[in-house]
């Protein structure tokens, strides 16, 4: 069960990505100056979006979680599950690329990435909650609440996969809308956008491993006695 600390952050976080979302909602998906964001695919093109709305979802279902244990007196088991497999598989290591990809890029050539142009129309606390806390806020989660790993060939193969599914929706926002999702896609060869998909694969399983690291760090006592349970 959730203490109140707990559920105080919980609520907190929500609380911010929806101010985001609301935001994004009113002021960036009408204004003018980004017409990509109204073309084929919305915003739900856009990795950093579509991790936005995970962290939302997630934490809006963490604040549920102890609505119901703390308020109701129930388990709520089957839910927390879920929470401990997408947070290992899907957001860690997707919030990870958002961030260390984004800044990579910024720091080389932010016009590849984020033009200056766009500092006037998205504000620098906007920018922030996108592409830097989304990775603190997960470290916070995972300290704070002992999220069990799923094994590392479950938790792998989900990572991939939905790596491999948000590589095909890219490929389909170029074959039918006729632009990339990302402008600096468009500058590569077929061979140097392999070698970059192959790269992000790569990195994308690193993080993986790192938050199962990170786990065992924040939880390294509990992970070792459930592990020799199982084989017992």
């Amino acid at each position: 069960m959730a203490t109140a600390k707990v559920t105080a952050v919980h609520v907190l976080v929500l609380y911010v990505y929806c101010c985001v979302e609301r935001y994004d909602y009113l002021y960036l998906l009408r204004t003018p100056y980004l017409p990509d964001r109204r073309r084929i695919g919305g915003p739900w093109k856009y990795l950093t979006y579509l991790t936005c709305m995970g962290h939302t979802v997630f934490f809006g279902s963490c604040v549920l979680a102890d609505l119901i244990e703390g308020v109701l007196g129930k388990k709520a088991a089957g839910l927390r599950k879920v929470q401990d497999y997408v947070l290992a598989s899907v957001l860690f290591p997707m919030s990870m690329i958002v961030t260390v990809v984004f800044w990579g890029m910024y720091a080389v050539d932010r016009e590849l990435i984020f033009p200056a142009a766009l500092d006037k129309i998205i504000p620098p606390w906007v920018n922030h909650v996108w592409h830097t806390t989304v990775v603190p806020v997960l470290l916070l989660e995972m300290y704070l609440v002992h999220h069990r790993h799923p094994s590392r060939q479950a938790g792998l193969t989900g990572a991939v996969t939905v790596g491999i599914v948000y590589l095909i929706w890219v490929l389909i926002v170029a074959q039918v809308g006729g632009f990339w999702v990302y402008p600096f896609m468009a500058a590569m060869s077929n061979f140097q956008f392999f070698l970059f998909c192959c790269f992000v694969a790569v990195i994308g399983c690193s993080f993986y491993l790192l938050g199962e690291f990170c786990n065992k760090i924040f939880w390294g006592s509990m992970e070792t006695s459930r592990k020799g349970k199982k084989r017992a």
